[in-house]
């Protein structure tokens, strides 16, 4: 079966590496994972489970051990085969003093998660959504295997915005399409809302911005003191607002309750 397009981890190691990285400490944790490490800690009771969906190298979990202060389990799921690799060799044990008990990684598709119903206490999904072609699908299935809680940061707008970013070596189909790219889109806050209020089992949808990150932690900075070599598309802050290229990105939460 041919491959979709906008499937391009499979292609990009380098971002493993850089989950890897981020998950043995030579790089700094990022701003969004301690974010929403400190909110999982306020939801979660003794003994959750909690499953993390679009996981890369497990690298949010760095910040779980440090925030959590009841004992839980996690599983982490991703479609990129070589991140899961990285993850088993970044946790190959649980810290010791630490609240996490059982870890496991497995390669697994947000389009049709293999687990069961109301499965885990928490799901967390994390700048996952806007690089997928739509939805609808993945939020009925991460709303599906949700107990509780369901933790999501994804871009959250007024209006909903299609966007593709355009990949290196720049190439077109006749009909105008590219060859090789990722998507970064948008969502209306109206359409989320009105979504995922309509899923079985769903009580309440908050969204809330994502002001919760130091601006000088953001950018640039860390990769030059971790020695690495800069990304084109490094993100950064203009006036407030977290900046990737030429897109104004309004991060948001959003916390469903079932």
């Amino acid at each position: 079966m041919k491959k979709e397009k906008w499937r391009v981890w499979d292609d990009t190691p380098r971002y493993g590496d850089v989950f890897f990285e981020r998950a043995t400490g030579k790089m700094p944790e990022m701003e969004s994972s301690k974010a929403i490490a400190r909110r999982i800690s306020k939801l979660a009771c003794e003994n959750d489970s909690i499953l993390d969906v679009g996981c890369g190298g497990g690298h949010y979990l760095v910040s779980l051990d440090r925030e959590m202060k009841t004992h839980f389990s996690y599983t982490g799921i991703d479609a990129t085969e070589y991140y899961i690799e990285r993850a088993k060799q970044a946790f190959k044990a649980a810290p010791e003093g630490g609240k996490r008990g059982a870890t496991d990684f497995q390669v697994g598709d947000i389009f049709n998660i293999n687990q069961s119903d109301n499965s885990f206490d928490i799901v967390l999904c994390a700048n996952v959504l806007l690089h997928l072609p739509s939805v609808g699908v993945p939020l009925k299935e991460l709303v599906r295997v949700t107990g509780k809680y369901l933790l999501v940061r994804t871009m959250v707008g007024a209006e909903s915005f299609r966007i593709m970013h355009v990949l290196k070596p720049e190439k077109y189909e006749d009909n105008g399409e590219p060859e090789h790219f990722s998507y970064f889109n948008i969502y209306s806050e109206s359409y989320i809302r009105e979504y995922i209020g309509s899923l079985p089992g769903v009580k309440s949808v908050m969204i809330e911005k994502d002001t919760d990150f130091n601006p000088e932690n953001i950018g640039a900075a860390e990769y030059i003191k971790a020695g690495k070599e800069v990304p084109v598309n490094v993100t950064r802050i203009v006036e407030g607002m977290q900046v990737n290229n030429y897109i104004i990105e309004p991060w948001c939460f959003i916390l469903v309750e079932k």
